[in-house]
């Protein structure tokens, strides 16, 4: 009987010469059966056939717990996972856990740095295949997932399935602590840091830390005094899109958000919002040394620093820190007779304008501006 050929590189024996050719694939990573649809690529032609079932619909595989379909029966063994809780792939370096090893050997890349697909195009490297396929629609502008609820399309199934959870209003991803619900686990892991504290990303020029790259990189613009989101209508700069978007609104005389309770009106319906606490009583921002509780996120915010003693606001004329602007402010009026408010915080070369003629004030406003 002749003997079973065996793998050079990590010395497997397979049944045969024709098994060993595809087992090589594990190692050269070649890719030869390529899907005519979205021109994904794969080793070997069973994956190719469970792919192809993506792009006809077909989901006859069915969730008991929460009727949710699957093209195959490997992937429904592996969202069973998500009901049960189990994560049975664990990474030996910073013992995060993992549904599917898959995942597990694209997260280790994490550690190692490798990113070992690269485009053609552009040159971005990615760490996985999946990853670069998406990236690839950049450039051919191919988005060949489509929502059959409204026709919105997309450049890959991951996208697709978060955009159908604003249809269905399906919220996966529940913390533990708070059972706050998310639609993406990425929103679950950022919302985490709220609990644990963790805030890993940290300004260069003035050492505050932050949650997300996103918000310090919005944090960078207080110091660059960038503010690249800029209202066609008078001109004003922001230095965020939320902030300008709010701002439009003070332009649309006609629209204005009326409190039933009130009747009181505002031009924007985030302050309506934050005024119907004036009413309701609702603190919702909890501080969890003192237990203490605030109406708005950033009193919250300004409140915690008497915790840390953080003073990330420093005059630059005798050095001294404050904990808000707003001393640091009268700071500079009081000892130094600085009257002008700095450039970068209010994007004007002159001085502020003078206030308008006194209005009578009801005690409503006083107790709202207060809050």
């Amino acid at each position: 009987m002749p003997a079973r050929p065996s793998c050079t590189v990590c010395k497997k024996t397979l049944p045969s010469q024709s098994a060993l050719t595809t087992h090589m694939r594990v190692h050269t990573r070649e890719k030869p059966f390529q899907c005519e649809i979205c021109g994904r690529a794969f080793s070997w032609i069973i994956s190719l056939r469970r792919h192809k079932i993506t792009h006809s619909g077909e989901r006859p595989h069915k969730c008991l717990t929460c009727g949710k379909g699957f093209s195959v029966p490997s992937s429904l063994a592996v969202h069973m996972r998500s009901h049960s809780g189990e994560r049975p792939f664990k990474c030996l370096t910073c013992g995060k856990t993992y549904i599917t090893s898959s995942h597990l050997a694209v997260h280790m890349r994490v550690h190692t740095g490798e990113r070992p697909h690269e485009c053609e195009t552009c040159g971005k490297t990615f760490s996985s295949s999946s990853y670069l396929a998406v990236h690839m629609r950049l450039h051919t502008g191919e988005r060949p997932y489509t929502c059959s609820q409204c026709g919105k399309t997309f450049a890959g199934s991951a996208p697709l399935r978060r955009h159908e959870r604003t249809h269905s209003g399906e919220r996966p991803h529940k913390c533990e602590t708070c059972g706050q619900a998310f639609s993406r686990a990425r929103n679950l892991v950022l919302h985490m840091r709220t609990h644990s504290g963790e805030r890993p990303y940290k300004c260069e020029t003035c050492g505050k830390d932050f949650a997300t790259s996103k918000i310090l990189k919005i944090h960078m613009r207080m110091h660059s005094g960038e503010r690249p989101y800029k209202c066609e209508t008078c001109g004003k700069a922001f230095s965020t899109s939320g902030n300008r978007a709010q701002h439009m609104q003070t332009h649309n005389k006609t629209q204005s958000y009326e409190c039933l309770t009130c009747s009181r009106t505002f031009l924007t319906s985030i302050t309506l919002m934050k005024h119907m606490r004036v009413h309701s009583g609702e603190r919702p921002h909890k501080c969890e040394t003192c237990g203490k509780a605030f109406p708005r996120a950033d009193s919250l915010a300004k409140h915690m620093r008497t915790h840390s003693g953080e003073q990330p606001h420093k005059c630059e004329t005798c050095g001294k820190g404050f904990s808000q602007s707003c001393s640091l402010l009268r700071h500079k009026k009081a000892a130094h007779g600085v009257i002008k408010w700095p450039q970068a915080a209010c994007n004007q070369p002159q001085p502020p304008p003078p206030p308008p003629p006194p209005q009578p004030v009801d005690k409503m406003s006083i107790d709202y501006i207060l809050a």
